[in-house]
């Protein structure tokens, strides 16, 4: 399954959107750029609420997220980079389940999700020539596909956040 993430036409990265291989949306993101701190919620296809998370910290040292699912359960994520000096590799814990997300920029960006037993549940990469920061996400694991979706945003959000301001 391939889940396919761009941001809407004219939204300046308030509104993405999550769609399948058939050009369904399944998820749409929807940012409150004035709430602070910054909350994002998350809807499915029918526009029924199935999380939302907020950003806690948005310096360059420390990035975390709290994800809060419809379901009850919740989830901190916390990104550190993996050689402090340098800002192209991070990685993303998930706890309390033990999942990581690792995110490289390089000519293009792209992340992998692992979970808890270090096993690869899916796999992105930017597409490149397209506007904006888009992404094809290939899920290795469709049962854990909202969660994967989840991360999949986040993520996102931290590679065009991390990256170098143009001089």
């Amino acid at each position: 399954m391939r889940l396919h993430i761009s941001s809407k036409l004219a939204s300046v990265h308030s509104e993405t959107e999550v769609a399948n291989e058939k050009g369904e949306i399944l998820y749409t993101a929807q940012t409150d750029p004035l709430s602070a701190p910054r909350l994002t919620r998350v809807v499915d296809g029918a526009g029924v609420e199935i999380a939302r998370y907020t950003t806690t910290r948005t310096d360059t040292k420390d990035r975390a997220y709290g994800i809060s699912m419809a379901d009850g359960s919740e989830l901190d994520l916390k990104r550190k980079f993996r050689v402090s000096a340098k800002t192209n590799e991070a990685v993303i814990r998930v706890q309390p389940v033990g999942w990581t997300v690792v995110t490289r920029r390089a000519w293009t960006c792209r992340f992998e999700i692992r979970d808890a037993s270090d096993r690869v549940v899916a796999r992105a990469k930017q597409v490149p020539a397209l506007r904006g920061d888009v992404y094809d996400v290939d899920v290795l694991d469709g049962s854990r596909e909202v969660r994967i979706a989840l991360l999949s945003l986040i993520a996102r959000t931290v590679i065009r956040e991390d990256s170098p301001s143009p001089v």
